[in-house]
């Protein structure tokens, strides 16, 4: 009689746990060269060792009806968000963005022009944050998507050695930080979607658009001595419980402390919190520092950035993230991240 396989196949039943599968099958200790890759899976970017020195490598996709929706025509406004969302990468490493591939999905019919506009609004990104495209590949698709990926290079050091953060280097005691005002690509998909119109509204749809990556920020976090960051694409309490899974640490956030921006609160009103803790698209940093490093950052980056809480525990495998509210009380987000292959 045959003997059940050791290999149980299993449905895929969300975006991180199928990551941690696949880095599983990539280990260094499978690969040929392992002592070239000096951060591998998990963190925004690659990092290896070249014999030209370091570089940073990371990808990411949109795909029509998921990341953006062609109805909406804005082609230009997308392909700048296509650009952003992995210079973000390399911003939330601390990198220096150098040049990119660019790969095209092309349903049958597709416009010209539609590639025009969105090429033009991906190099205007690339042109006023670093990078370059240098080719790429164009396929045949039944749904139109865009990959990009990019490559960079760490920024130095305050004794101008080459350095990079990571989300693994958390330690007990950091203040857990921002770098901006949160929940404002969300609210502005809300807006899109109602059809609302008044000016507010249209702020916060020109920032779910064309988000900035925080690319010289990030440098100056290296130069201060940060060392641990992530950006936010999926969410503050989610993206935390990633940091503080990859550094085991657990982090207590103040609800309070979350930077809002005032059209966000003025459109949605109390619905803002949570679209802060987990809208995504914002591309600001989540950092941890200890006190005496954050104190190292130039003053008038300091002004911008929102102390939102602490890493309050350490050895922790797994990781944990808890939110408290203006009562002290331990608060239950309504949704804490995006997972794209649940859609939710």
């Amino acid at each position: 009689m045959p003997q059940a396989s050791d290999n149980v196949d299993s449905a895929i039943t969300d975006e991180f746990g199928l990551i941690a599968r696949l880095s599983e099958v990539g280990d260094s200790a499978t690969v040929k060269n392992p002592d070239s890759v000096l951060t591998g899976i998990g963190d925004d970017t690659a990092v290896v060792s070249t014999p030209s020195g370091q570089m940073l490598m990371t990808t990411d996709a949109i795909v029509d009806g998921i990341h953006f929706r062609s109805a909406d025509e804005r082609w230009y406004d997308i392909g700048w968000k296509c650009a952003v969302s992995n210079l973000s990468d390399i911003a939330a490493m601390g990198g220096v963005p150098d040049h990119a591939l660019v790969t095209l999905g092309v349903p049958s019919g597709a416009s010209e022009q539609t590639y025009v506009e969105f090429y033009s609004g991906m190099n205007e990104a690339f042109e006023k944050f670093g990078g370059q495209v240098v080719g790429g590949d164009v396929v045949s698709s039944p749904t139109m998507f865009v990959n990009i990926a990019l490559t960079g290079h760490p920024s130095l050091d305050s004794d101008g050695n080459p350095a990079w953060l990571q989300r693994s280097e958390a330690k007990l005691g950091d203040l857990v930080c921002v770098t901006g005002p949160l929940g404002s690509s969300a609210g502005g998909l809300e807006v899109l979607l109602s059809g609302e119109t008044n000016p507010s509204g249209q702020i916060l749809v020109d920032r779910h658009f064309r988000p900035t990556p925080r690319i010289s920020l990030g440098g100056e976090l290296i130069a201060a001595g940060v060392r641990c960051a992530m950006d936010i694409s999926d969410g503050l309490v989610g993206d935390l419980e990633k940091l503080a899974k990859k550094s085991e640490v657990g982090i207590t956030i103040e609800m309070a402390n979350i930077p809002l921006a005032g059209e966000l609160i003025f459109m949605v009103g109390t619905s803002a919190i949570e679209l802060a803790m987990s809208g995504g698209e914002d591309y600001e940093l989540a950092f941890t520092a200890s006190e005496s490093v954050f104190e190292n950052i130039p003053e008038e980056i300091k002004s911008k950035i929102a102390v939102v809480g602490k890493v309050t525990s350490d050895n922790l495998v797994g990781g944990k993230v808890i939110v408290i509210d203006e009562h002290g009380d331990e608060y239950e987000p309504i949704r804490r991240s995006w997972d794209h292959l649940n859609g939710r």
